[in-house]
């Protein structure tokens, strides 16, 4: 049966996004593994269910049990909506910590507004797994060119130039709680005019609440504060570009509440 006949019959609507999917083989190198998925049903990040199909996985070989693999990350409408506000306004010189399934870095090339892009990656074997999959195959030679991967630790790398766009997402889980000190020793190194990092929402929603209560709704002034005076980043908050932005805050947080996952980030 075709995905769009299932997805029907399950009333579900069939997952598909604006940005490039980039073609994966399936295969390992070392402790990774590049796999696919059949059918499914996810959750988005700010949106509900979608049926998915085909979908690619990056899994990592689980140290304590070698015949297992975790998934580290899958390119699900999770995945892509919880990322998606970094390939839509990075910009000029952009950093990408974390190069991961490296779809991201691509959809930050294909951005206009984006002429140069380094990513950091600590770890070697991801690096050949993205040399494995000829992912810059798949964009045109001068999108190719703005890319660059640098092996290197994202807590201690700095540039030899100015940054203007940070993009940040080096962890398995969201709201983990090293993320927003990790950021702000990213930032002192790189010093970007602007961040935006994997699960900010939550970090912007807890700080909003905290610092205004639960009756307030929220404010990209009162956002802003929170920015300045709590979180201390000069993150990504596209007021006139994207309206709607606060909505999606809140669906985050009602998406996860449903779910029964953590969206407190604590106080750092």
């Amino acid at each position: 049966m075709e995905p769009q006949e299932m997805a029907k019959i399950l009333g579900i609507p069939l997952f598909q996004t604006p940005f490039f999917l980039p073609q994966y083989p399936d295969g390992e190198w070392g402790q990774w593994r590049l796999s696919h998925m059949t059918t499914g049903i996810d959750h988005g990040y700010y949106t509900r269910q979608w049926f998915i199909n085909n979908m690619p996985v990056l899994l990592r070989r689980n140290p304590q049990q070698p015949k297992a693999w975790d998934t580290w990350m899958s390119l699900t409408p999770h995945e892509i909506e919880s990322q998606e506000l970094g390939c839509r306004f990075a910009r000029g010189h952009t950093v990408v910590m974390g190069l991961g399934m490296g779809w991201i870095a691509l959809n930050m090339a294909l951005n206009p507004a984006v002429n140069q892009i380094t990513v950091i990656e600590r770890d070697p074997e991801v690096i050949a797994l993205f040399d494995f999959a000829k992912l810059l195959e798949q964009v045109p030679p001068e999108v190719r060119k703005k890319l660059r991967v640098v092996e290197a630790d994202a807590l201690d790398w700095q540039p030899r130039q100015a940054v203007d766009f940070l993009f940040a997402d080096i962890w398995r889980d969201l709201a983990e709680a090293n993320a927003l000190p990790e950021v702000r020793c990213m930032q002192q190194h790189v010093n970007a005019k602007e961040v935006y990092y994997w699960g900010q929402e939550l970090a912007l929603h807890s700080a909003f609440r905290r610092r205004f209560g639960y009756e307030i709704p929220l404010a990209f002034q009162s956002l802003q504060q929170c920015t300045q005076q709590e979180i201390k980043l000069p993150l990504l908050l596209p007021r006139a570009q994207d309206p709607d932005y606060l909505v999606r805050i809140e669906e985050v947080v009602k998406n996860r509440l449903t779910r029964r996952l953590p969206v407190e980030v604590p106080a750092s």
